[in-house]
């Protein structure tokens, strides 16, 4: 069997998204897959050496990626040389290309429905949902917001857990980055991540716990940020680092603890990247949060900066339940790996190339 994936997700350099399928096209059987990438600036194909990426980074190289690469996948599917199609983002301008063979789509969260409303995308999603021979769904409250969303069969909906690299720490530089302890904060600070009601909780605490920082990553502060740290008293406490890969292992093994504050989130890779790291989580009682962490960390309501403050002071205050919560991690994060993740995809895979194998026989 031959899964081919078009390029659209492999012009972004980093994101979930984009990881989860260098991860998924990594774990496949060997020769089982291949990409319609001729050139890719994503930093995970370029770990995994996957295919071709650039040598450098430069400025513009994710819309140039895309533009190279759209003839070539169109040429790639109209060939018709593999037995499933797995496409890897929304655009649909490819569907008209792959005839009757197979198609598998990912749905990831539900954001562009809800939260940040794209009318013009979710219109890609129905039609890509609607060709779409099976549809993957990350978790099962992704699940339930999709079918609630898109009039879609349920029977074609499969539910496949992300998975997680367990990193070899002893590889990593033993110094830490950062001398002060801290809580770590990861990503985007976008509204439906909840960041500032997290920045007002830590201001609550902070004078009770002077020398526990806040760290974040993604970009770096604006003016407007910086300004409004200072007027919660935490100006000196907060603090950015922009991460690789390897960064990112070094700031989740060296966290007191790791906060995740999201109204939503489709899956919630950093839980897994915080646990197979050592660290504990303390997290939203939101979403698909409870059924990826399980009792594995603390949780808060999100809507409420009391409860969040709660959970830090009770987390911070209490070496014995962070060692717990820790331990707890340790233990759920053996429940996903990418060995599990492309195992499942093959079995969704096969099966909906056996019934179009049965159909064409009719």
């Amino acid at each position: 069997m031959k899964v081919l994936f078009d390029h659209q997700i492999f012009s972004f350099r980093y994101g979930g998204a984009s990881k989860y399928f260098a991860m998924l096209m990594n774990y496949l059987p060997k020769g089982s897959c291949a990409s319609t990438s001729l050139f890719s600036c994503n930093e995970y194909v370029r770990a995994k050496q996957l295919f071709r990426t650039y040598p450098y980074m430069f400025r513009g190289q994710s819309p140039m990626t895309d533009i190279l690469n759209t003839p070539y996948t169109h040429y790639c599917l109209r060939r018709r040389d593999y037995d499933v199609f797995h496409q890897t983002n929304f655009g649909t301008s490819f569907i008209g290309d792959i005839g009757d063979k197979p198609m598998v789509t990912t749905y990831h969260d539900s954001n562009l429905s809800t939260i940040d409303p794209h009318p013009e995308i979710v219109e890609r999603q129905r039609l890509s949902l609607k060709r779409a021979d099976a549809v993957i769904a990350v978790s099962n409250n992704t699940k339930d917001d999709l079918l609630e969303l898109f009039d879609i069969d349920e029977r074609k909906v499969h539910v496949v857990y992300h998975g997680i690299e367990m990193p070899d720490l002893s590889l990593l530089p033993q110094e830490r980055i950062l001398e002060f302890p801290y809580i770590l904060y990861v990503g985007r600070r976008s509204e439906y991540k909840n960041f500032w009601r997290l920045a007002e909780a830590f201001a609550h605490i902070h004078p009770a716990y002077p020398d526990i920082h806040m760290v974040c990553t993604s970009e770096g502060f604006s003016a407007q940020e910086a300004d409004r740290f200072a007027g919660l008293g935490i100006g000196d406490a907060v603090h950015h680092i922009s991460a690789d890969e390897t960064t990112m292992q070094r700031l989740y093994r060296d966290a007191t603890l790791f906060v995740f504050p999201s109204l939503y989130e489709g899956f919630g890779m950093p839980i897994l990247e915080s646990w197979s790291c050592g660290c504990p989580v303390a997290l939203s009682a939101a979403s698909c949060f409870p059924e990826i962490a399980g009792d594995a960390g603390m949780f808060f309501d999100p809507k409420d900066v009391d409860s969040i403050a709660d959970c830090l002071g009770r987390l911070l205050g209490d070496e014995t339940l962070l060692r717990d919560y820790k331990a707890r991690g340790m233990k759920r994060v053996r429940q996903f790996s990418w060995q599990k993740c492309a195992d499942e995809h093959m079995r969704v895979y096969s099966d909906i190339l056996a019934a179009a194998g049965t159909r064409k026989s009719k």
